[in-house]
């Protein structure tokens, strides 16, 4: 079960480095191009035996919960510096029918004597998780090498994450600048749609006391908010003790009802009390 809350505790992040030539192609070699996406491993090479989606595959095409249609597109793009003379680029592209646009691509990585890239093989690469809000990515894993080759081609899969979710505002911390981001979902917590978020901090307490939150924004963006928007909130709050923590949460305010995630008591699930949310006045 996903909370509409982001917990933290005191921590440092470093950015992510390319992994190393001669090692397979993974989720450190992937650029990003459109906010608030993250690549995590799924079925990291060499892909398990019991790997379902690493070996099966899912679609050619797939859409998000924005309705767009996204697909793979491998590009040869000439390189003297790689043993076969060119880099594949595999990108994941998006059309909207009036538009076309790039959310994420990885280059063949090449090196002396050695290119680690990707494989155009596979038709049926995609699979999206409509309600987590993140995009499965099959390929081939696979080196050239003017000698013996340190590991044999095979498949593996990323799972991209942050494309707007089915219900759920699912928040992502990024520590430079501070700021917590999140795409507004298909349906904000179950709403048909929403008007406005109001985003709050607390204490991180055993139960959690929202009655003691305190507002971080309020009533954004200026704008209405559409699905898919990525939206992003200056983070301002003292960096906690260690030891200590805090939590964030975000709620969604459409037609004048408010919701800001679920709770479960003696087995029962129910919506979160919006009274219990101090006012939170811009």
């Amino acid at each position: 079960m996903r909370f509409a809350a982001v917990f933290l505790i005191a921590f440092a992040c470093s950015g992510a480095l390319a992994s190393e030539p001669g090692s397979p192609i993974d989720c450190s070699d992937w650029v990003l191009v459109e906010p608030g996406l993250t690549c995590l491993p799924w079925e990291p090479f060499p892909c398990p035996e019991d790997g379902d989606f690493c070996h099966r595959g899912g679609a050619s095409t797939t859409f998000d919960n924005e309705g767009r249609l996204l697909s793979i597109r491998f590009n040869y793009l000439p390189d003297p510096s790689c043993v076969r003379g060119s880099r594949i680029r595999m990108s994941v592209v998006f059309r909207d029918g009036t538009s076309e646009g790039l959310l994420a691509y990885v280059d063949d990585r090449c090196s002396p004597g050695v290119q680690d890239g990707t494989w155009d093989s596979y038709a049926d690469n995609l699979a999206f998780d409509a309600q987590g809000g993140r995009l499965l990515v099959r390929y081939n894993a696979n080196q050239t090498i003017s000698g013996p080759p340190n590991y044999n081609s095979g498949p593996a899969t990323v799972a991209i994450h942050g494309f707007a979710s089915t219900f759920e505002i699912l928040q992502s911390y990024g520590p430079q600048p501070a700021a917590l981001g999140f795409r507004v979902p298909y349906m904000p917590e179950g709403m048909a749609g929403a008007d406005s978020f109001d985003t709050y901090w607390g204490p991180l307490t055993k139960p959690l006391d929202f009655t003691q939150a305190h507002p971080l924004q309020c009533n954004y963006p200026d704008a209405q908010p559409h699905i898919g928007d990525y939206l992003t909130v200056p983070d301002t709050v003292p960096t906690p003790s260690p030891g200590q923590g805090v939590y964030y949460v975000t709620s969604a305010t459409y037609q004048g009802a408010t919701r800001y995630g679920r709770k479960t008591r003696n087995g029962h699930l129910t919506g979160r009390d919006p009274a219990l949310l101090p006012s939170c006045v811009p």
